[in-house]
């Protein structure tokens, strides 16, 4: 059976992100800052020893993968799977908003820890299942085409869905108080031999 690792990383930092609005299954363009970083990438993920792409259809999390791989012609799958949480109708708010406009809302949700579930949008455990499901299809069709016994992905996605992912695969719980597994803006290296399991988090980029 071939193996599979997985350089798993966030998507840099776009326009609502410095403007403090969550963005969901909405989208915004990575700023200039975030174009440099990703660029500053590369360092750290080595493309050039990548084989295969995976991202989210988000243009942001494409965007990063591009910059990264510039240069480098490697097989590209864009899955919907792997988008955001589905932030529902607090998508293109600031908590400042959301809070204003749904008043107590966001700290109930998110005392219910993997149930928590924005107005009209998805629960915490649906993101995971969907996020998990995304990597095992893509990984599925890359080993068919890529003709090597060990296979290196760069896996581009979110904050929100890479949480469920690594919590679910760790067995951790998000509720309030319980440590926080992931650091913002890290390189989580992720294995697959038939089921995937986690290698080591938060490396530097």
């Amino acid at each position: 059976m071939k193996s599979v690792k997985i350089a798993f990383i966030r998507h840099s930092v776009t326009e609502w992100n410095e403007a403090g609005r969550i963005q969901g299954h909405f989208d915004s363009p990575l700023t200039e800052y975030g174009k440099e970083l990703a660029a500053r990438w590369k360092e750290t993920i080595e493309p050039e020893t990548i084989d295969a792409v995976l991202t989210s259809d988000l243009g942001r999390a494409i965007e990063t993968a591009d910059i990264i791989t510039e240069g480098f012609e490697v097989p590209k799958l864009h899955l919907p799977g792997l988008r955001e949480q589905d932030w529902g109708e607090w998508s293109g708010l600031t908590t400042d908003e959301l809070n204003e406009k749904f008043p107590g809302k966001l700290d109930a949700e998110v005392a219910k820890g993997w149930e928590f579930t924005p107005n009209s949008g998805e629960n915490r455990i649906q993101c995971a299942q969907r996020g998990i499901r995304a990597l095992e299809e893509g990984i599925g069709q890359i080993i068919q085409t890529v003709d090597k016994e060990e296979i290196k992905i760069l896996a581009v996605a979110h904050e929100g869905t890479m949480k469920a992912v690594i919590y679910k695969l760790l067995d951790h719980d998000f509720m309030p108080g319980k440590e926080k597994v992931m650091k913002t803006r890290r390189l989580h290296w992720l294995n697959w031999n038939g089921k995937l399991s986690i290698e080591s988090l938060n490396i530097k980029l």
